[in-house]
């Protein structure tokens, strides 16, 4: 029975993240009676855009903002309306929690993900900053995301406060700091070299595996940028990890094997045991989940109950 749970609760996840039967978000408006802002933009560029569902409470609300997966690549913010989970959405108002979702620039040559990182931690500071307007309870606002936004979603709960005090942008002065992170299919870290590492990969095999997720880009400028040390302090959560931070949720599947490609090799179970032992070493609340491999939470809490539970 407890077998059988696990399987559908694994399944559950995976549905959530998926690209397909995406709802026409219309229809939903018209038969619910919430308050969305569609579109919202959050800075200047075509793909700074967000949806945010308000829930109907006379008083500030906490927030879960989530991050599209895709690589860094694709996708969009219309994933968080997978046919068959929209029903979270819901959950999460009907308990007195509002929802974004984001759209974010695709990776690059000159800056690699950190283009699309920064796009997640401003749509955090821009709704922050219009947590007045909004109703945001600016103090209780976490952050969720699959594959790449997982990535986004531990960059911003495991680096401390990125805000920019002296800006003259008062949406740059607004906290990063977030009060859960969730994180479908995750990275223990962005640093490939610690990947390889993980599974004792060979290096002519690992080349081949980054080639798959540099795609058309310019391999050398790639390579030279974001394999440097430099580069990879600004992009790694890893080893910025500390007591302080907030309490985390994550779920990765398969089994303990060589990867086929890079998207097997980022969603890889043994990234979750790495931040399962990080976390409990240094005692920050965590519920991990990598089946695969023999990692089931004693606590058996599910996604929603952890928002819920670290949200309110």
């Amino acid at each position: 029975m407890y077998r059988v749970f696990f399987c559908f609760f694994i399944l559950s996840f995976s549905n959530l993240f998926s690209q397909k039967n995406i709802v026409n978000l219309d229809s939903i408006i018209k038969v619910d009676n919430y308050k969305v802002y569609k579109d919202l933009s959050y800075g200047n560029h075509e793909r700074n855009v967000l949806d945010l569902w308000i829930s109907n409470s006379k008083i500030n609300t906490p927030l879960m903002i989530y991050i599209h997966g895709g690589g860094f690549g694709s996708g969009s913010k219309e994933s968080a309306y997978r046919k068959n989970n929209f029903n979270r959405i819901k959950k999460f108002i009907e308990n007195g929690i509002s929802f974004a979702t984001i759209n974010y620039r695709f990776k690059n040559n000159d800056d690699g993900i950190l283009i699309s990182l920064n796009d997640a931690k401003r749509a955090l500071q821009f709704l922050r900053h219009k947590s007045d307007q909004f109703r945001i309870d600016k103090s209780k606002i976490g952050v969720m995301g699959s594959s790449a936004g997982a990535t986004s979603s531990l960059w911003l709960g495991f680096f401390d406060d990125m805000a920019q005090l002296n800006s003259n942008d008062p949406i740059e002065r607004e906290s990063t700091r977030v009060s859960l992170v969730v994180g479908i299919a995750a990275a223990h870290t962005m640093n490939l070299n610690k990947w390889k590492e993980m599974l004792n990969i060979d290096q002519d095999y690992m080349d081949k595996l980054v080639s798959q997720y540099i795609g058309k880009l310019d391999r050398k400028k790639w390579m030279d940028k974001t394999l440097q040390n430099e580069y990879i302090s600004k992009i790694d959560f890893f080893d910025e990890m500390d007591k302080n931070d907030p309490p985390f949720f994550i779920v990765n599947y398969g089994g303990n094997r060589k990867p086929k490609n890079i998207a097997d090799f980022h969603h890889h179970p043994m990234h979750a045991k790495i931040l399962k032992h990080r976390g409990d070493s240094l005692k920050i609340k965590n519920v991990v989940y990598a089946t695969g491999i023999g990692i089931i939470d004693k606590s058996s809490q599910g996604l929603n109950a952890f928002i819920i539970e670290n949200l309110k």
